[in-house]
């Protein structure tokens, strides 16, 4: 009878080593441009130099600080603190690989404490880090479901513990969570109803007990929900086909080329698909609840909540991490987990070189469109122009680049991210004033398409605010400059001086 090779048991230590290795790798990027390429990046960034800046006088006609327990801070909560210590750039960037740490630590910790060991299968979760959501800039989404897969684990970590400590301990992370993200916060309240309902279902325990613990799953989200409550938002829910769903799925791997990255989401799912197929690895049956609940909500979640955007698109990385969190390989197929890992370790190497290359172009374009931002005078008003194609995944993205003059030149920029339900920023009147008159559409149609005149108050506000950037997807060249004068011309950024 041939021995039973059982699943590697790493130490701590050389998982320790392994997680660190990667993480690195997967920060490479990072370290490739000033300013990471993604969509509404330099917004967000913009905020962080607010936040603490907003003392001095020259910005104060401009913005205020409004903070409430929003629940939408999860960058705004930790980067302007990392900023006293180092550059705001660095502190965006420390950020990003927080998000990368939490995500991919979460996945491992859920295996830790289902298997009470460390897996070189939890390593999968790094292929997972550069997704859609990334690209699109959702950071403070992606930082709370990070913290939402370590509070997951923590939450089955202490399933014996006493029930007041659960409570206690559930309570503080759900609401660090909200605090975070409302939809992580969501998706965490889901993971943990899946689970408790699975117990239940799983020991078939009686009724009375079966009551206790849910309340006891269900308590610690109470002082969130309150909060929730009191922040409650209002706006449009939009459902998109739901064949869409299949489509979604392979977003956690579309990044910037269609044909390699369903080249590599077609291996992925084909190999670990087989794995589970020839039962090399399987479920744990705890996360069988899990798994069901978040399922059941991708299926019935629109494609926009009120003020969110893409909501059913945010939920299927969370489904796969939690397959790859709670799943195990067998014992007696554990020979092969290597040479598997091996193989997704180097997809993980190509596709981050990919990305690697991509961003370092884009960092290229950045840097001598940063000298252009930074002959602005300082404490100028900026007016954005922007046409509907530019809210997409771009390679080096401008819709939001110009907001870099808020940091870097002290300026009012009109696309600044203000919304009382989001961030913890507001507007003056005056430059309240300016964003509704000015809105990036109807400068683009007014001066690049001249299809659709500005109204005489919104002229008049261009020439209160001074200055005014055109962004685009691609090249272009205005077909109107009627009052504009060239102050930095590039072929997809333009800013202009307006005359008086």
């Amino acid at each position: 009878m041939a021995e039973m090779v059982v699943p590697a048991r790493l130490s701590f230590g050389r998982f320790a080593v392994l997680f660190v290795v990667l993480l690195a790798v997967a920060a490479v990027p990072l370290f490739l441009t000033e300013l990471p390429p993604l969509l509404d990046y330099p917004n967000h960034l913009s905020r962080m130099y607010l936040l603490p800046s907003l003392p001095a006088d020259d910005l104060r006609q401009f913005y205020t600080v409004a903070w409430a327990p929003l629940a939408n801070l999860g960058m705004d909560g930790v980067v302007p603190f990392l900023a006293k210590i180092m550059p705001l750039e660095w502190a965006g960037k420390v950020f990003l690989l927080m998000i990368f740490a939490f995500t991919a630590g979460g996945t491992a910790a859920i295996h830790r404490v289902l298997y009470g060991r460390w897996s070189l299968w939890t390593c999968l979760g790094f292929l997972l880090l550069y997704t859609r959501l990334l690209l699109w800039g959702f950071v403070a989404f992606l930082f709370g479901c990070g913290l939402a897969l370590m509070a997951f684990a923590l939450w089955i970590a202490m399933r014996d513990r006493h029930w007041a400590l659960r409570i206690v301990v559930g309570g503080i992370c759900a609401l660090l969570i909200y605090l975070s993200h409302l939809l992580a916060f969501g998706i965490y309240a889901v993971m943990i109803a899946g689970y408790e309902f699975g117990q239940v279902w799983l020991q078939r325990k009686k009724v009375s007990t079966a009551i206790g613990d849910l309340a006891v799953g269900g308590l610690p989200f109470l002082p969130a929900l309150a909060l929730m409550m009191m922040n409650s938002s209002t706006g449009r829910i939009i459902f998109a086909n739901p064949l869409r769903k299949f489509d979604l799925l392979f977003s956690v791997f579309d990044n910037y080329s269609r044909p390699f990255d369903v080249t590599c989401f077609v291996l992925v799912v084909l190999a670990v698909g087989y794995a589970y197929a020839r039962r090399w690895v399987k479920l744990s049956p705890a996360m069988i609840g899990p798994m069901i609940a978040l399922l059941l909500i991708y299926i019935a979640m629109p494609t926009q909540l009120f003020t969110a955007a893409g909501v059913d698109r945010r939920i299927p990385m969370m489904i796969f991490l939690a397959l790859i969190g709670g799943s195990s390989w067998q014992a007696p197929f554990a020979r092969f987990e290597t040479r598997f890992m091996a193989a997704m370790a180097l997809m993980l190497l190509v596709r981050m070189a990919f990305i690697g290359v991509i961003w370092h172009q884009a960092g290229t374009l950045y840097a001598g469109l940063l000298r252009g931002m930074d002959s602005l005078p300082r404490s100028s008003c900026v007016a954005v122009a922007s046409g509907k194609d530019g809210i997409q995944v771009a390679r080096a993205p401008l819709t939001h680049f110009p907001t870099v003059a808020i940091a870097r030149r002290d300026a009012f920029v009109t696309t600044v991210f203000a919304y009382p339900t989001q961030q913890p920023i507001a507007l003056m009147p005056k430059a309240k004033r300016l964003t509704d008159l000015l809105g990036p559409d109807e400068l683009w149609y007014a001066y690049v398409d001249d299809a659709t005149p500005l109204s005489a108050e919104a002229k008049s506000a261009l020439v209160e605010c001074g200055y005014v950037a055109f962004a685009g997807t691609k090249a272009f060249t205005l077909k109107n400059q009627t009052g504009l004068e060239p102050f930095f011309v590039t072929p997809r950024l333009q800013i202009y001086h307006v005359a008086r």
